[in-house]
């Protein structure tokens, strides 16, 4: 009885310890799949991107550019271009492909927003028009300013911009010249009463040899700037010089203001008694003489401006009648600087002073 006990208490436990058996393989075999499923060897691969549509454009890629600032020129802003600030034209047109960061400021031309463009900000058109083509973007304002009319004038240097305002800007013309010959007058009064004896040396100098002076006076206005360059480079190459060249330009162009309106003075003066003599006056007076003098020389300044405001068949001629003054003022002051030159600031005489006849 005991064996058949022992026997049966033994195959009970030999069929549980094949149950515990079966449960932890089962429990293994569940982890090694789980351990399977989890590693990236056996994952699932990623889906690609969907293609993108047939015929979609792709995205545009920009380089990077600062400001543009342009001053009588115009600036392009090309597709594959993106001004990360704004964009300010003085004197010129504007035409946009790419992008802008900041606004737009055209003045006194056009603005022309390509198919391209991106402009993220306000624009601001002073005497000029803008021109959208389809597909450009503007994020901000347009605003108009009107002041004046822009044109553009082409000659042996391009083109530039010039500014009109319609019979004001005749008016304002005039005004100029008027305050030009003012200041003129007062600085040539000064000239005959600080230095009359020198006014009368070249007066006489420019009668005498009016071909030579103005050969002097056209290679002093042509040398005048390359000669003062020449001079500044050479005392900045030196130590010492070089606090000399802030005190050349200065005085260079001082010395070359005085000799202008000296010669100016002297040659209207001679002029005025030229005048004298053709009408029989003998008055002489310096003051009234040159105040003659001038007025033959800026007559036909004056006609022309005066000829500006005229009415449309006379303003014709204004043109004509303005160049022939304005070659007439650089004769006299071209004549007038080599006379001056001549004879030292009018401190010795090329020609022997006149003998006065008394009765």
């Amino acid at each position: 009885m005991w064996r058949a006990r022992s026997a049966g208490s033994d195959g009970t436990s030999a069929g549980g310890g094949t149950s515990v058996q079966s449960d932890v393989r089962t429990q293994l075999l569940l982890a090694i799949l789980l351990l399977a499923a989890a590693a990236p060897g056996s994952a699932q691969p990623a889906a690609p991107p969907p293609p993108s549509a047939p015929g979609a454009p792709a995205p545009p890629t920009y380089r990077l550019t600062g400001s543009r600032l342009a001053v009588a020129q115009d600036v392009v802003v090309t597709a594959d271009e993106e001004v990360t600030d704004g964009v300010a034209v003085v004197g010129g047109s504007a035409r946009i492909d790419g992008r802008v960061g900041e606004g737009i400021l055209v003045v006194g031309g056009d603005l022309h927003l390509g198919p391209t463009a991106d402009v993220r900000g306000d624009v601001v058109l002073v005497g000029g028009t803008l021109v959208r083509d389809q597909g450009a973007r503007l994020s901000g304002g347009v605003s108009y300013v009107s002041f004046g009319d822009w044109s553009r004038r082409t000659g042996l240097f391009g083109w530039w911009p010039r500014l009109e305002f319609g019979n004001t800007g005749r008016w304002l013309s005039l005004a100029a010249t008027l305050f030009r010959l003012s200041i003129l007058a007062v600085l040539m009064l000064l000239v005959l009463l600080v230095a009359r004896g020198p006014v009368a040396r070249v007066g006489r100098a420019a009668a005498a040899e009016p071909v030579r002076a103005a050969i002097v006076g056209l290679a002093a206005e042509v040398l005048f700037l390359p000669v003062v360059l020449v001079f500044s480079l050479a005392l900045g190459l030196t130590i010492i010089g070089l606090p000399f060249v802030f005190l050349l330009v200065p005085v260079a162009i001082l010395v070359a203001l005085v000799a202008l309106l000296l010669g100016f003075t002297a040659l209207a003066c001679r002029l005025g008694e030229w005048l004298e003599d053709r009408l029989g006056w003998r008055p002489r007076s310096a003051l009234l003489a040159t105040a003659m003098g001038m007025v033959l020389i800026i007559t036909p300044t004056l006609l022309a401006r005066l000829l500006g405001i005229a009415p449309e068949p006379l303003r014709l001629a204004a043109f004509g009648v303005l160049i022939a003054g304005a070659v007439a003022e650089f004769l006299v002051w071209t004549i007038g600087l080599g006379a001056t030159l001549l004879t030292g600031f009018g401190r010795w005489n090329t020609t022997p002073p006149p003998i006065e006849v008394r009765a």
